[in-house]
């Protein structure tokens, strides 16, 4: 199957966005252009700017001429989840299989977003069980990006995943048949590797990097070496491993020479191939290299490279939006009516019969004063005492105090998730979660030397012993700390 014809191949990244268009006619050349993104327009793969990232997008198309009626879009690794799933048959029963999927959020599987869109495809199957690819991407990511490109006119989108396109490009120009390969792809602030098998990938991790080179060339050397023992001795407990290696360079800030001078010679036993592309897209290294992806993506798909991952949406039609803005604002009118008017006359209502009864209450109360004899005065004894109660309620330790000084001793990336204070055992205890257990235990150490009693008495330290931990999981840990 051929890609549609005049379709546009997009990627977008926080910093720019790359297009490439193939040909729609023999005589005519392709189009490739990139245009750079301010900050805030794009975060992490999410759109925060939605009318900045579609003027953008607008002017990119009418400086180069492009009236695309479909788009092709290739989805960043860091808005990707890739898993691989052994299903038995029994447990699968009369469940389709995006059914079970569904079912294993919160079990095998956890979303990082709020709902999942998945698109999956069947490596094997026997009498026992079957073997899928998953791939995951948030659902409300993908609504984004739709509405950017339906305020464009555009009538058919679909989305394609970055290690199969990758996959493909490297396959189409080097005619090499793999039954293993890593993909290596170095951005600006991250590296990301995906291995595949028959071109499907089956691992894909994200890191990002903040430095400079040096740190860059290190990290990738680090991750390429962790990952193929990963694989090999984890994921295929030894059966197959990865030994070759190709590196996509998408950082403006390091060359592909610099690339083959540095990482090649380091990887011991692995065929590393830092990819060039043999077509020229541009003269301008810069636009060649931020639209590699979206020439990879437009790569003809033959029948060994079908596009085999569809995220499918359900959209809501035009004609069906407008209706339920009908629908919302009849609602709107009724609810008004029914919540606010009405109650509001009733209320009017209430008000005046309250206030004559308040009228009547206050005469009764002036009558009663005047016939209720005069209060003696208070006693200097009952004062002292008074005043007693009040002084020793004021020296009660108030442990909501203690909260808050440890509250104060977060930082980076700890949150407290719930407390609770036991005024019998004088305890407080606390569920705190953090990126990293080093954090966890930093925390302790530092609310300790704070606030625990040592041989000098300060009102400022009411610890009397060590807080005592326990961890629920690996970065969520219930502290117990014991007050004076």
């Amino acid at each position: 199957m051929l890609l549609r014809q005049g379709e546009v191949n997009i990627f977008i990244t926080d910093e720019s966005i790359g297009i490439y268009q193939s040909p729609i006619k023999k005589t005519q050349s392709s189009k490739n252009a990139i245009i750079e993104l301010e900050d805030h327009i794009v975060e992490n793969g999410y759109i925060i700017d939605p009318n900045t990232l579609l003027l953008k997008i607008k002017t990119l198309f009418k400086s180069n001429n492009i009236k695309p009626k479909s788009i092709n879009m290739t989805l960043h690794d860091q808005n990707l989840l890739i898993r691989e799933f052994v299903i038995n048959k029994e447990d699968l029963q009369k469940k389709s299989i995006l059914s079970y999927i569904h079912e294993q959020e919160g079990k095998t599987i956890h979303y990082p977003f709020e709902e999942a869109n998945i698109t999956y495809y069947i490596k094997s199957e026997d009498e026992s069980k079957i073997n899928v690819v998953v791939i995951i991407s948030d659902e409300n990511l993908l609504h984004d990006y739709h509405d950017i490109f339906d305020a464009l006119g555009i009538n058919r989108v679909s989305f394609n995943i970055v290690p199969r396109v990758l996959y493909r490009l490297y396959e189409n120009e080097s005619s090499k048949k793999l039954d293993q390969l890593m993909v290596v792809s170095v951005f600006d602030n991250m590296i990301t590797v995906n291995i595949l098998e028959q071109g499907i990938p089956v691992f894909g991790m994200i890191e990002e990097v903040e430095g400079n080179s040096k740190q860059y060339y290190d990290m990738v050397e680090n991750y390429i070496e962790r990952v193929a023992n990963y694989y090999k001795f984890n994921i295929r407990k030894g059966a197959f491993h990865v030994s070759d290696i190709v590196l996509f360079n998408f950082n403006k800030m390091l060359s592909n020479e610099e690339l083959k001078h540095k990482i090649k010679p380091e990887i011991e036993n692995l065929s590393l191939d830092v990819y060039q592309l043999k077509q020229t897209l541009s003269g301008d290294e810069d636009v060649e290299q931020m639209c590699t992806m979206a020439y990879a993506s437009s790569i003809k798909k033959e029948e060994n490279q079908a596009h085999i991952f569809n995220f499918n949406l359900d959209r809501i039609k035009k004609i069906n939006r407008y209706a339920n803005y009908l629908l919302v604002l009849a609602f709107t009118i009724f609810t008004a009516v029914a919540l606010i008017y009405i109650p509001y006359i009733s209320a009017n209502e209430d008000i005046n019969v309250q206030t004559n009864i308040n009228n009547i209450l206050q005469n009764q109360l002036d009558i009663l004063r005047e016939d209720t004899p005069s209060i003696p005065d208070v006693s200097l004894l009952e004062k002292d005492y008074s005043n007693a109660y009040d002084f020793l309620i004021g020296q009660i330790d108030n442990p909501s105090n203690h909260v808050e000084d440890l509250l104060d001793k977060l930082s980076g990336s700890l949150e407290v998730s719930r407390f609770s204070i036991n005024t019998e055992n004088n305890e407080i205890v606390i569920l705190i979660t953090a990126t990293s257990e080093g954090e966890l235990y930093e925390y302790l150490l530092s609310i300790y030397e704070a606030y625990g009693i040592t041989d000098s008495l300060d009102q400022t330290r009411w610890m009397v012993e060590q807080p005592s931990r326990r961890f629920i999981s690996s970065l969520l840990m219930e502290v117990t700390v014991y007050y004076a």
